[in-house]
Formats: C-alpha cells, structure tokens, sequence
C-alpha cells in the first residue's frame, strides 16, 4: 500500500481533476486503487433529486471504478463552503479522528494506492490543533503539491515545500496545472522552468489542460503525459 497525499498551494487550483487522473490512471494500468476525501465542505449531504453530480468525492469515486460507498470516501460532508474546522464549528460537528482512520482503512484494504485528497492547502484546519499536513503524517501519506500556473505560485510553491519539510512529509511530486487552455501570460510561460530551478531535487511536472472533467479516459491521458505513472508503478 502506497498512501498519496495530494494537497495543494490554494482553493480551485486543480486537486480533484490530478486526484481523480490518478484514480483513471492507476485503474487503465490495472493497479488497484481507491480515493478519499476526508471532510468535504461546501456541499449538501443530501442533494436534491435529479441534480448533476457535482461533488469532488463523486468525481473520486468515479475515477475509481464507481465501486466504494460515499459515506467512506468523504465521511464528513459539511455544508459551508469553509475551511473544514470553522464549517464544523458552525454545523456542531466534532471531527472523530478514529472514525477517519476506521474508514480509511477500509477503502484501502486489498488495494495497492490509496489516494487521499485534502482541502485547500497543507496547513488549512481540520481542528484547532490538526492541519492537513498531520493527518497526511498520521496516515504515512506521500505529497503529491498540485499548484495552479498562474502568477504567485512560486511563492505559493516554496511557502508549501518548507511547510511539508517541517512536518516531515516527503514529497513525491510537484504538479503545475494548467488552469486555461492556452498561456496567457509571461508568468504562464516562465513558472515552470522558474521551479525546475528553484527546486532542482524535486519531481516537477507539467498537467496539460482538460475541458471535461467527467472525461476519465481523458484525464489518464493527463496523467500519462504528465509523467506521473511512476506514483503508481513503484
């Protein structure tokens, strides 16, 4: 069992779409895998009938194979779109840390990759005092840092990297994502290179563009072409 633990430098900078291409991925090469979302915030537990499935831990749970229960795969659901800690706060929900270990464990019994998906960046709160990084520590997770191409992301980038060195996580990859379908600015275009040789001892690597995120054949592509099969084969 390999724990992957995909955080990221900020809200909407492409976490789920590198979660579930991993997912896609690790099942087109016949690795078994599953998909976890914690606590997800920002959502109804109970959508209305008929709505489009819209949450991030559907989306895992599709890349999965469809085959996991809900309830595992994100067993806290919280409505506001808040940091986990201060949503559960206002909903009067207590986090249960065994509870998260019991259904963690269960979705990656008899699978070789679990992939564990995180909110927001590294250190957002789950309690007042447990971020991300200590739960992907608790669990033994390796990071893969998912960052949006856009200007300020090297900061966003060095700012995470000295956080994960603290708490004493490795990382196995920095993935830049591409959050348009064509550069649109110098930043865009130089960000990559620019981190190559700010962190030459990382595992750098370039997502391209996706337009349907439901597409899962699609975001394996990605994956491949983003040469992130070697989180999945060694």
């Amino acid at each position: 069992m390999r724990r992957l633990g995909v955080t990221g430098t900020d809200t909407g900078i492409g976490k789920t779409v590198v979660s579930c291409a991993l997912a896609a991925r690790a099942r087109q090469m016949g690795v078994s895998v599953a998909a976890m979302k914690p606590v997800e915030s920002g959502i109804e537990a109970r959508p209305l009938p008929g709505t489009a499935v819209i949450s991030d831990a559907e989306r895992l749970q599709a890349a999965c194979g469809g085959g996991d229960a809900l309830s595992l795969i994100r067993p806290y659901v919280l409505a506001e779109p808040l940091a986990p800690w201060v949503a559960a706060q206002r909903a009067g929900v207590h986090f249960d840390l065994a509870f998260l270990d019991a259904a963690r464990a269960q979705l990656e019994h008899g699978r070789e990759r679990l992939v564990v998906e995180g909110a927001g960046g590294l250190l957002v709160p789950l309690t007042r005092d447990l971020s991300f990084a200590g739960l992907f520590a608790r669990w033994q997770c390796e990071l893969v840092l998912v960052a949006g191409n856009r200007l300020g992301v090297l900061n966003h980038v060095l700012l995470t990297v000295q956080a994960a060195e603290r708490a004493g996580l490795p990382i196995a990859a920095i993935v830049l994502t591409s959050l348009t379908e064509q550069s649109t600015s110098v930043a865009d275009a130089t960000n990559f290179e620019t981190l190559q040789q700010l962190l030459p001892t990382h595992g750098l690597h370039r997502f391209p563009w996706v337009s349907r995120l439901d597409d899962y054949d699609a975001l394996a592509a990605a994956a491949q072409t983003a040469g992130l099969d070697s989180l999945l084969t060694t």
